[in-house]
C-alpha cells in the first residue's frame, strides 16, 4: 500500500512587520479627547460628588486662564472657544456691553492699539450648582500704551464675575462663560521706563501673535524623538550678563 499524501497549500509569504510608530508620529494623530470625568469613569457611573466638583472647578479655572491668554496673544479662536455663542459681557455702559461675538471683535481692536499686555489671574472662587457655576476671579493687568507724548504703563486690578454653564448637561459637558461682568478695584497710570529693555536686548521677549514662543513648545528639545540638543549647550555666562 502506498501512503496517501495530503494536499498541502503553499505557505503565504509573511508580510513585512510594520515598524512601530514613533512618538512624534503618534502625536500627529488626532483622537477625540474625552472629558476628564469620562476618563475616570469608564463604565459610565457617576463620580463621587467631591471628585466631580474638583474636576469642574479645574476645568472652569482653565477657561478663565484661556480667556486671559487669548487677549494677551490676540488669539481670536481661543477667545471664541471659551464663550458660548449666546454669551454676554458687561464692562460698563461707556466701555462695552454686548454679545460674545461683538466683544471678541471689540477687544481685539482695543488691544491692537497697545504695545503689550499681561493678564495675571489670582484667587478663583467657584460656587457650583448642577450645570451652572458662579465664579469670582481676581486679576491684575499691565498694559503698555504708545502716546505722542511718550509711553505709559497702565495697571489695573479687579475681578471677573462670571456665570458659567455646562453644555450638554452632565459630566460629559463643556464649561464655558455665559455672562461676564468686569469689576475694577484699582487703577494706576505712570510714565514708562524702558531701561531694562534697552540694556537687555538679547532677552527673550514676547510677541502678540502666534510667533510667540508659547506656540512653539511642541518643538522644544526632548519633544521629538531623535531631536538635537540645543546649540547653546556649553556656553558660559557671568552674572553681569543681565544688566539692571
Amino acid at each position: 500500500m502506498t501512503a496517501h499524501t495530503k494536499n498541502v497549500k503553499p505557505a503565504k509569504p509573511k508580510k513585512p512587520e510594520s515598524k512601530p510608530r514613533s512618538k512624534s508620529a503618534l502625536s500627529l494623530m488626532k483622537f477625540p479627547r474625552p472629558s476628564l470625568a469620562a476618563q475616570l469613569s469608564s463604565k459610565g457611573e457617576r463620580l463621587n460628588p467631591r471628585l466631580q466638583a474638583t474636576i469642574d472647578k479645574s476645568e472652569i479655572a482653565e477657561v478663565i486662564t484661556k480667556f486671559a491668554r487669548g487677549i494677551d496673544r490676540l488669539d481670536e479662536n481661543l477667545l471664541r472657544s471659551v464663550l458660548y455663542h449666546d454669551a454676554t459681557l458687561d464692562f460698563g455702559p461707556g466701555v462695552f456691553q454686548g454679545t460674545g461675538g461683538d466683544f471678541v471683535h471689540w477687544v481685539l481692536g482695543v488691544y491692537q492699539g497697545v504695545r503689550s499686555s499681561h493678564h495675571l489671574i489670582g484667587n478663583i472662587r467657584v460656587e457650583l450648582e448642577d450645570d451652572a457655576a458662579l465664579v469670582e476671579s481676581y486679576f491684575n493687568v499691565h498694559i503698555r500704551i504708545e502716546k505722542p507724548i511718550g509711553r505709559e504703563d497702565v495697571f489695573l486690578g479687579g475681578r471677573y464675575l462670571d456665570r458659567f454653564e455646562r453644555r450638554p448637561s452632565g459630566s460629559a459637558g463643556v464649561w464655558k462663560i455665559m455672562h461676564r461682568k468686569q469689576i475694577l478695584d484699582w487703577a494706576r497710570t505712570e510714565s514708562a521706563s524702558d531701561i531694562f529693555y534697552h540694556q537687555n536686548p538679547d532677552a527673550l521677549w514676547s510677541t502678540r501673535t502666534r510667533t510667540d514662543a508659547s506656540y512653539q513648545m511642541a518643538n522644544f528639545p526632548g519633544s521629538q524623538q531623535g531631536g538635537r540638543l540645543p546649540a547653546f549647550l556649553g556656553r558660559h555666562y557671568e552674572s553681569k550678563s543681565v544688566k539692571f
